[in-house]
């Protein structure tokens, strides 16, 4: 083999690294964090007011440099009680699907998991809830769009030179199976709207293997597993206005990450059933001090809204101009008819 060609396969597998390394910072996570419970602890499946869940959220990063970032997830929650006229303790089962592409290859992720959780009391207005979630994941790439040292000729480069690359080096796709689990800790006064969920969550348990190699099955390419820890609280100051705080760190691998905030909500309407609250704040991510994130979030009997921006801080805002991405979250909270009043949590 000519050694532009092995020098091809030392970048190639060099790229797949980075890859993998930009997927562990990059496993899916929003930077409105709350408002995707199941990706940032599956101990948090449940925890809300209502019966039933719905969760959309579609994140757009880097349009302006080759490597643009877009992802969904979706969620569905519903809650079984142990007993009818008795809400205080359930199991929850969910649909989890999350969708992620990124960069000039196209490298894809789909998932599928099935969160199941339990939620029990411990005191009045305390709660505990643990959850699993087994998923099915699927990784690819598109090998359309790349490019190799012997297509540049006399320092330029012709896409029509051939590669001399043959392609039996990798697969395009794999398949995989993917474990998590989480805990968490929810607290709400009696009289009052503050409330306080504080907990964690490992993602990818049984570390999949994430191997795109396939002259080289005995190699050990793993996905790292990922620790999230969380506080989420609201505390109310005034009839009419909440404080909101919310932090996450993030561990996997050599990758960390400190996310943290706050803001202030305005209840605009406290008439039941047609509550109107507009909450707006800023977060700070403590990763490389790459970037500030602003957010507002509409708060409508039953529906939420939240739109952000991240104004990239870091040293790349040479390529992004301090543009780092929008993010959209849409949810939905359904209420069944109950014989009684009573509602365990209230969100």
């Amino acid at each position: 083999m000519k050694r532009t060609s092995y020098l091809c396969h030392v970048l190639l597998l060099v790229v797949f690294a980075f890859s993998a390394g930009s997927l562990l910072g990059q496993d899916i996570h929003f930077s409105q964090f709350s408002n995707s419970p199941l990706n940032l602890s599956p101990g948090l499946n449940g925890v809300f007011g209502g019966d039933m869940r719905f969760i959309g959220n579609y994140r757009n990063q880097w349009q302006g440099v080759p490597v643009p970032y877009n992802t969904f997830s979706g969620t569905i929650e519903n809650k079984f009680y142990y007993r009818k006229e008795k809400y205080d303790r359930y199991f929850t089962g969910s649909l989890l699907l999350n969708y992620d592409r990124q960069g000039s290859l196209k490298l894809t992720s789909l998932q599928i998991g099935i969160p199941i959780g339990i939620t029990i009391p411990l005191a009045p207005g305390n709660f505990l809830s643990v959850s699993a979630t087994p998923a099915f994941g699927q990784r690819s790439f598109d090998s359309h769009n790349w490019s190799f040292d012997a297509q540049f000729v006399d320092c330029l480069y012709d896409p029509s030179n051939p590669t001399r690359e043959d392609g039996s080096l990798f697969s395009t796709n794999l398949q995989y199976f993917d474990l998590a689990a989480g805990l968490n800790y929810h607290w709400q006064a009696q009289e009052k709207r503050s409330k306080l969920d504080i907990g964690g969550g490992m993602h990818h348990l049984n570390r999949p293997d994430h191997n795109f190699w396939t002259n080289n099955p005995g190699d050990d390419v793993r996905l790292a597993s990922r620790v999230a820890l969380y506080g989420l609280g609201m505390i109310q100051l005034t009839s009419s206005f909440d404080l909101a705080l919310q932090a996450q760190y993030q561990l996997q691998g050599g990758y960390r990450e400190l996310l943290y905030g706050a803001g202030g909500r305005f209840l605009l309407n406290s008439k039941p059933y047609e509550e109107l609250a507009l909450q707006v704040g800023a977060y700070f991510r403590q990763r490389y001090s790459d970037a500030v994130i602003w957010h507002a979030e509409v708060y409508w009997k039953t529906w939420t809204l939240g739109v952000s921006y991240d104004l990239n801080v870091s040293d790349f805002n040479i390529a992004t101009n301090n543009r780092g991405g929008p993010e959209v979250s849409l949810s939905y909270r359904l209420y069944r008819f109950k014989p009684t009043k009573y509602c365990p949590i209230d969100y």
